[in-house]
């Protein structure tokens, strides 16, 4: 081969010995491989921006770190160290240049944010990886939070009182992305030591096989965090504080740990240590905080904490490094450890407290005005100069909380809901007029808002119901939609980016807090049970190409809204062959015979009997005498095992209820409504079913929707696919686009492709078909055949460099001058 012969002539030039050479050798043709294209794989300029790259560039930088559930757990890790974990340990399948690995069984969670805006636990079910592009996007937002993330990664954003999905490219600044407000976690009462520290042989004053995750334990924890440090023998805190000293002099007592106190004058100022001599204490501090004021962190456990753990190692943190200033009307703490203040960040959301981060000398959290009645109710200060500062704040927004703004905490994409809500209550909508406008308004005065209108349409009686329970959603969200200050690009950390696949809204979220969109979806499953369906650009190569052998999925509604009639229905739907209910097939040889046992149990499920069975036998295997007693059927005169074999065959993949080829359903409840999904199968026969509600039953297969509803429905089941496909993939193209590409699809009566075998094959210009991959092709039969070209065609009059008939280009003027 050609490049072969090229590295022979670059390695005998640059005289590379025979290792670097083979190494070289490697490298070249993992690339080649990794560069070929499947045979029908869409190519072309076009091509590769709109749809390739958004479709195959969604994924988080390496070290990008993400908060997972494992066991009751919560954990933080860096996206790119789990997903090359987990690859390594389960093995991959690698999918249009991506390495994938399904891990839907090892109940791996991630907090993922639902269409009503509250934050939960969602499942795993693919992580995935692939080389990493030149650059990524750096995002960061108002709030001091930034994400790592490929261009073309789906982020969310909130339109017309929706999360949809939107690629990170498209993004500007002054948008607003997701951000975690609450933590839902409050599972962990204790922990065993042991599987932290080891076993305590030989110690004088060992720490409990359990210890039991109590408000004082968390102080402890917090105050290390704040101002401690471990070495081997002991654990010293610094601080002068009498009340602050009490605590951990208490805390020493309760577990007969002894201590010494130190004057010191390491500082600018008088400083006081005192230390916990206990190297068992030493140690599950290391382990689970680290040491040294750059290196801390919050211990992993802490997150998934009942929530009198949690409030006592806030207080304990904040009781050695906070600062409440009434002036400035904030709470502030610092720290040289980016994680540990990440931590106490994603702490705080435990209470829904939102912090706002910030870097200087130190990084820097702040509590923001808005919060002080929450952190004095949940936390507080154990240190009373801090605890009446605290109160003062407390008080002050009491007085104001109608005057306070919160430019973070905006709300937006609601639409004209203001407006409508005023209009309807026969009020002035100039008090809205300006949030609707600016499509922005803060949580506080939303709630003064919802307040007055519930008031107003009381007093009028006027039924808001639906509009305040919109308002309400918003109000209540778990997120903050923060506000991007700043975009900018930055050279990737590792070969690869990572990303997820999480069912539901298919989001996740990161250890800043920022929620983003897992767009790695090649497969998606309708339900936990598992209807996939290809999405992405598999689904658009599918739907271009009209792929043949393409199993649709089917959407089924129905006449009588029950789950029970859904249940009904499915099983008369899916098929359902011999194997389904035969539990044995004997041969007995010494007399001929063959015996079927069936099982009643799941002959009931299918609503059939043992005779039922029989008859349909007998209409398809008629060679071998068949009978019948209770639930066995015995077939004679099988005098070979060869002959035998066979007939188990056939048995087994006989067909005796359902539509051939549904090979799955699944019954979904979606808005109240019960409907089922169906793989496969015959969509004629699928309306054919009493039961099944015709007029709205669709199918994701182009060529059953023109065979059975003619060409305009295929047309529009297209226009609605190839849109469906690109919004899941957080790309918008207006509706009129659509309708050309399928309109060109379906302008004969007929389907065809979009390719050298369908569209450009019937195109009547021989410049515009030769200009479409089979340039010499098309040249030879043209002057074989003495064809011509009358050049009335766009790509024609391109090609050759003249006007084309089109606009100015399809009229002649004439005048007189």
């Amino acid at each position: 081969m050609k490049w072969e012969e090229e590295l022979e002539e670059y390695c005998k030039k640059n005289n590379i010995d025979e290792k670097k050479k083979k190494e070289l050798k490697r490298k070249l043709e993992e690339l080649i491989r990794r560069s070929r294209f499947e045979p029908g794989e869409a190519l072309g300029i076009v091509t590769t921006q709109s749809i390739s790259e958004p479709a195959t560039q969604m994924s988080l930088d390496y070290s990008e770190k993400v908060i997972l559930k494992y066991k009751g757990i919560t954990k933080i890790v860096p996206i790119g160290e789990f997903v090359d974990l987990v690859i390594s340990k389960f093995g991959k399948e690698e999918r249009e240049g991506w390495e994938i690995c399904n891990i839907s069984d090892k109940n791996i969670y991630v907090l993922s944010v639902r269409e009503d805006e509250k934050i939960e636990w969602r499942k795993v079910e693919n992580v995935s990886r692939h080389p990493s592009p030149r650059t990524l996007l750096k995002i960061e937002t108002l709030s001091g939070r930034k994400i790592i993330a490929t261009d073309s990664h789906s982020f969310v954003v909130r339109k017309n009182n929706k999360i949809v999905p939107i690629a990170g490219k498209d993004l500007k600044v002054g948008d607003r992305i997701p951000s975690i407000l609450f933590l839902p976690e409050n599972c962990l009462y204790s922990i065993k030591t042991e599987s932290i520290i080891g076993k305590q042989k030989y110690v004088k004053k060992p720490l409990p096989e359990k210890l039991e995750l109590d408000n004082a334990l968390g102080w402890i924890f917090g105050a290390y965090l704040a101002e401690g440090n471990a070495t081997k023998f002991y654990v010293s805190f610094s601080n002068t504080n009498p009340e602050f000293l009490t605590q951990i002099k208490k805390f020493a007592n309760k577990y007969g740990f002894t201590f010494n106190e130190y004057d010191n004058t390491r500082g600018f100022s008088f400083g006081h240590d005192i230390r916990i001599n206990s190297i068992q204490l030493a140690r599950l501090m290391k382990k689970t905080c680290n040491t040294g004021a750059k290196f801390k962190k919050v211990p992993d456990f802490a997150y998934s904490a009942n929530i009198e753990f949690v409030s006592g190692l806030l207080r304990g943190y904040f009781d050695g490094d906070g600062n409440v200033s009434v002036e400035r009307r904030v709470i502030r703490v610092s720290s040289k450890s980016e994680e540990l203040i990440d931590g106490i960040a994603l702490l705080l959301a435990r209470f829904k407290i939102f912090a706002r981060k910030s870097k200087g000398k130190e990084y820097a959290l702040s509590i923001p005005y808005k919060y002080v009645l929450k952190f004095r109710d949940n936390i507080g200060f154990t240190i009373k100069s801090k605890a009446e500062k605290l109160n003062k704040l407390c008080s002050l927004f009491e007085q104001n909380r109608n005057s306070y703004q919160d430019y973070v905490d905006m709300i937006g994409g609601f639409g004209d809901i203001l407006v409508r809500i005023s209009k309807k209550l026969g009020i002035a909508s100039r008090y809205v007029n300006s949030f609707t406008k600016r499509q922005k308004i803060g949580r506080v005065t939303l709630s003064r808002h919802i307040e007055k209108f519930e008031r107003i349409a009381k007093e009028k009686s006027v039924d808001i119901e639906k509009e305040l329970e919109i308002l309400k959603r918003m109000y209540n969200s778990d997120v903050v939609w923060d506000e991007i200050v700043k975009i900018s690009r930055v050279k990737p950390s590792s070969k690869y980016v990572y990303d997820f696949t999480v069912p539901g809204t298919e989001t996740f979220t990161t250890f800043d807090g920022i929620i983003t969109h897992n767009t790695m979806r090649t497969y998606h499953y309708a339900a936990s049970a598992g209807i996939q369906m290809s999405l992405g650009l598999p689904r658009l190569i599918e739907l271009f190409d009209l792929r043949k052998n393409i199993e649709g999925v089917s959407t089924i509604y129905l006449v009588e809204n029950s789950k029970e009639f859904a249940e009904k229905i499915a099983s008369e739907i899916s098929e359902s062959r011999l194997e389904n209910v035969a539990e044995t097939i004997n041969y007995d040889i010494s007399v001929s015979r063959v015996e079927v046992v069936l099982s009643k149990k799941n002959l009931e499920k299918l609503n059939m009997n043992a005779q039922q069975v029989l008859e349909i036998i007998k209409k398809f295997i008629k060679k071998y005498p068949s009978e019948r007693k209770g639930n066995r059927i015995y077939f004679n005169n099988i005098n070979t095992y060869a002959e035998f074999r066979n007939l188990k065959e056939k048995l087994l993949n006989l067909h005796i209820k359902g539509i051939k080829g549904v090979k799955e359903t699944i019954i979904l409840n979606r808005d109240g409504e019960w409907i089922i999904q169906a793989r496969g199968g015959s969509f004629k026969k699928i309306l054919l079913v009493e039961g099944v509600d015709a007029r709205r039953t669709t199918t994701t297969n182009i060529e059953e929707v023109a065979e059975v509803l003619g060409i305009e429905a295929a047309r529009q089941a297209l226009i609605n696919e190839i849109k469906n496909t690109l919004e899941e993939q957080g790309i918008n193209i207006d509706e009129r686009y659509l309708g050309l590409v399928a309109d060109a699809m379906c302008v004969d009566g007929e389907l065809s492709s979009v390719g050298r075998y369908g569209i450009m094959k019937k195109k009547k210009s021989i410049l515009a078909r030769l200009n479409f991959e089979e340039t010499i092709k098309v040249l030879f039969n043209a002057a074989v055949l003495n064809k011509k070209d009358t050049l009335n065609t766009l790509m024609a009059n391109l090609m050759i460099g003249k006007v084309c008939p089109v606009g100015t280009g399809t009229v002649k003027l004439r005048w007189k001058l």
